[in-house]
């Protein structure tokens, strides 16, 4: 700041010396000393001058700088129009036909019969969703990829993006093999299984997206870079092979995202002399086989646990597996179970000791029982009934590993329960029948669960109509078409959906629908059902009447 000040004043210093010399050359020429005006005279003369030099020197700059912005514009101008003319033999060149389109543009751009091949996209099969697609494009920049139909092709390949802002539509024709081949490779993508493909130099040429995960490459370029391998014996492994053995089903360990992982790694000769690998992960199976190996002991234990006999007899027809309740409900000793023989062996031992039941050809019936090895889907219910009054309930079923496994369950008390049962259900029945009023049980759920003939011939049910437990409501809708209106009914089920006790006992003189004069009586049984009696009292009341009117008479 300083230098320029020194220097404005200096400049000032040396205006004002030329401005008193030229004062007194002009005063020189009239004779006599500078006077005021001359002086005046001077400064003018010099300012202007100072004027002109200072103008001339702006002009050459703005002249310099104007040249020199006009040299850059043409070479912008040139690189630009280099570019352009570049671009376009680009798309040209370009095997995809193009459309460009944009809310600035007056009219779409097409490259290579683009707008013509869009036009039969949109008139296709697909055009529905292509429209769509498009409107996405082109209102919210969403890009897309689709295979279009068209009458003439099979497949276009499109495929829309921003550019810009603009949205670009690329399209190519896709013919069979093209198609076919884009559709092996992005399976081989897909599949979860690592793959992948080296040249005779071990160099990688191709893997898929499994392969590059599991050696932690982003992208294939990556991962030939790095030369990562999987296993560690690899180049033995693709010597191997370009010698002539395939590799099939050999058992290698890897680290793998840090832990150590058990893969199943094949390799094959390509018939371009590559060498294509794949490599299984069984480290999941190798668990699971020591899973099912401690289920099975749990199971085996649990099955000691259970009151019912379990046997297990493998494809070979010998046993497998038996728990101690099989042992001891046919007394067979555990040391020769432990054999495992053969189910015809414990077959015949069990008849030798008379634990089987009696049969006319037993060859024969052992038969079916191994026809239940010859299938997949045989199954077995039956009962054997045991010399000694032992029943018991057999049933086989096929094993999913092979062989068939049998559940023995004794069944003798259940049987003798149920027999008993039976013959109280008779007698009740036998004895209800003796009864000349109408009675019928009622369960909580208001069906039928016991009647007696008396009861059936009241209401003129026949046998099919008091089958497979009819509900109230069933066989009330039943009296009312056959004798009318007439609320006995009615009251017969509000007392059996009725908790209150007042609601029980004698319902006192009912009148049916026909004339006929009943009395209902109802009677709350243990566990909620209900016992319902009608008796008849027509006759009475018809007999009481006459009476009172021989009597009124007399």
């Amino acid at each position: 700041m300083h230098d320029i000040v020194s220097a404005i004043f200096s400049a000032f210093v040396q205006l004002t010396i030329w401005t008193s010399s030229l004062a007194t050359g002009l005063g020189a020429l009239g004779g006599h000393k500078p006077q005021q005006g001359e002086l005046a005279m001077a400064a003018i003369v010099v300012a202007s001058l100072l004027v002109c030099i200072l103008g001339c020197f702006w002009a050459l700059v703005e002249r310099g700088r104007r040249a020199a912005g006009q040299h850059a514009m043409n070479q912008n101008l040139a690189r630009a129009q280099s570019e352009i003319r570049f671009r376009e033999a680009m798309i040209s060149a370009c095997p995809e036909a193009i459309v460009v389109m944009g809310a600035d543009m007056p009219a779409p751009l097409s490259y290579r019969g683009g707008s013509a091949l869009l036009q039969a996209c949109l008139a296709g099969s697909d055009s529905t969703t292509l429209a769509a697609r498009m409107k996405s494009l082109l209102e919210a920049g969403a890009p897309f990829v689709l295979t279009a139909r068209t009458a003439i092709h099979q497949g276009v390949a499109v495929q829309g993006c921003v550019v810009g802002s603009r949205a670009a539509i690329f399209m190519r024709i896709e013919d069979e093999t093209t198609g076919r081949a884009r559709d092996f490779q992005t399976m081989l993508e897909a599949i979860p299984m690592p793959l992948w493909i080296r040249d005779r130099s071990f160099a990688l040429t191709w893997a898929n997206r499994a392969f590059l995960g599991t050696i932690g490459a982003i992208t294939l370029d990556a991962a030939r870079r790095s030369d990562q391998r999987l296993v560690r014996s690899e180049r033995d492994l693709v010597g191997a092979v370009l010698e002539g053995n395939d590799v099939m089903g050999e058992r290698r360990y890897a680290v793998v995202e840090g832990r150590r992982r058990a893969l199943s790694v094949d390799m094959v000769r390509l018939p371009s002399a590559q060498v294509a690998g794949m490599a299984l992960d069984v480290t999941e199976t190798a668990q699971a086989e020591a899973q099912i190996r401690l289920d099975a002991d749990a199971n085996a234990d649990l099955l000691d646990k259970v009151e019912v006999a379990v046997a297990l007899f493998g494809s070979d027809r010998r046993l497998a597996f038996s728990n101690r309740k099989f042992s001891q409900m046919w007394g067979l000793p555990e040391a020769w179970l432990e054999t495992h023989p053969a189910i015809e062996d414990i077959f015949d031992r069990l008849r030798e000791v008379r634990r089987l039941p009696e049969q006319r050809d037993f060859q024969n019936w052992k038969k079916e029982h191994l026809k239940l090895f010859e299938t997949d889907d045989g199954q077995l219910d039956e009962a054997w009934h045991v010399p000694g009054g032992v029943s018991v309930r057999v049933r086989a079923y096929p094993y999913l590993l092979g062989g068939v496994y049998y559940i023995f369950e004794d069944v003798s008390e259940a049987l003798r329960l149920s027999t008993s049962l039976h013959m109280l259900t008779a007698t009740q029945r036998a004895t209800l029948d003796t009864i000349e009023d109408g009675m019928a049980v009622f369960g909580p759920d208001g069906r039928l669960k016991m009647h007696n003939a008396a009861f059936a011939r009241l209401w003129h049910l026949d046998e099919s109509d008091l089958q497979a437990e009819p509900h109230l409501t069933t066989l009330s809708a039943l009296c009312l078409t056959r004798f009318g209106r007439d609320g006995i009914w009615s009251a017969v089920q509000s007392g059996v959906v009725s908790n209150e006790p007042a609601r029980y006992g004698d319902w006192g003189r009912l009148a049916r629908a026909d004339g006929r004069i009943l009395s209902l009586s109802l009677t709350r049984l243990p566990l909620g059902s209900t016992l319902v009696s009608f008796e008849d009292r027509t006759d009475l009341e018809r007999f009481e009447a006459a009476i009172a009117s021989d009597v009124a008479v007399a």
